[in-house]
């Protein structure tokens, strides 16, 4: 559902996406009550704020950052860290928890100028949710920015795998107690309904799920730079496509997809080179009419990622995940030389790795 997650805008060069959830989620509360749909959106600003800090921090240190994409239980700086140094992520990460604090502090100073009622009661939960944003994304576990620093402090004496392998080890203690807390807190809190205490149960278990779903995907992530940084593109490289004029017509494109025998339609338009992505209604030249049959293919692009045939293959599929793109075009000079499938490339990195894992393991016996 990537494609309903909406580009909104751009600040300081940085696409802006909201995740279709948090879409969801807006309307969903705007049908209930218009203030609390103002509350959303003080709450959708702050996350703003919090992943801009990220953002412009890592521009600073000249790290491209591709988007921010916004949920519903916080945001997402989706940034190249593969060079990033330790003390630049420790920085990077910080910035967060930090401009989060400077505005809940910053509310709170007005609050005793608010007037009493809806202002005073507005003015109150935005020093609140910023500052429970900083604490709770101080929290040293990832894939919370606090898991980042512990990570980059640990790197001034241990590798970038061990660093993450302890980090990952605190970060089930942090869920740990956090569920324990959730339920002392429902068996024992006074003022709050049955329904209340389950509703926070639910919802801290979910939030508990996405931690440590995030925090095995960092641990994932290490053990593919540390043991799968050695392979190009070339290791995960495609023949299977087939590159077409941007006018074509879609009725000479089903002759070549049965001559080549591929559903991967390639032309370039201008700089770029998209993918044609054909509606499957439209996918058997039988079932459409000859005005469908005269159409160009541009109006079916995608366009892909490109990278170099040198490109390391942990990059292009970070370029890949970063744009939602299902496949990377690879070149050499000018030329398109082949394609690399997302899926594909995983299944190769996890392979490589989970060998090269039990070769070191072997070693150290």
């Amino acid at each position: 559902m990537a494609g309903l997650s909406p580009t909104i805008g751009r600040i300081a060069g940085i696409k802006i996406e909201l995740h279709w959830s948090f879409l969801l989620l807006l309307l969903f509360v705007l049908v209930l009550s218009l203030y609390v749909f103002a509350l959303f959106v003080i709450l959708f600003v702050c996350v703003l704020l919090h992943e801009l800090s990220h953002s412009l921090t890592s521009l600073h240190y000249k790290v491209k950052v591709n988007k921010i994409v916004l949920l519903p239980i916080g945001g997402i700086s989706v940034m190249d860290l593969d060079t990033v140094k330790p003390k630049e992520e420790f920085n990077i990460a910080l910035a967060g928890p930090l401009a989060s604090f400077a505005l809940g502090a910053l509310f709170l100073l007005f609050i005793p100028l608010a007037p009493a009622g809806i202002i005073h009661q507005t003015v109150v939960f935005t020093a609140e949710i910023n500052l429970l944003l900083g604490v709770f994304n101080i929290l040293p576990g990832f894939p919370l920015d606090g898991g980042r620093v512990f990570r980059a402090y640990l790197q001034r004496k241990r590798s970038y795998l061990k660093s993450t392998q302890i980090t990952v080890k605190l970060s089930n203690v942090v869920l740990a107690l956090f569920v324990i807390g959730t339920i002392i807190f429902a068996i024992y809190a006074k003022g709050y309904s049955l329904l209340n205490r389950e509703f926070l149960v639910f919802y801290d278990v979910f939030i508990v799920m996405f931690l440590y779903s995030g925090s095995q995907a960092e641990l994932q992530s290490a053990y593919a730079k540390t043991y799968a940084s050695n392979l190009y593109v070339k290791a995960a490289l495609s023949k299977n496509f087939t590159v077409v004029d941007r006018n074509a017509r879609l009725s000479s494109i089903y002759e070549k997809m049965l001559k080549s025998h591929t559903h991967i339609i390639l032309f370039k338009d201008g700089s770029s080179v998209k993918l044609a992505r054909i509606p499957s209604r439209l996918q058997s030249a039988n079932d459409a009419s000859p005005s469908v049959l005269s159409r160009p293919v541009y109006a079916y692009g995608m366009e892909l990622p490109v990278v170099s045939y040198n490109t390391k293959l942990l990059k292009a599929v970070g370029e890949m995940q970063s744009r939602n793109a299902p496949l990377a075009v690879v070149t050499a000079g000018k030329k398109i030389v082949g394609v690399v499938f997302s899926q594909h490339a995983d299944s190769i990195i996890a392979l490589h790795v989970s060998k090269a894992r039990q070769l070191h393991k072997a070693y150290q016996k």
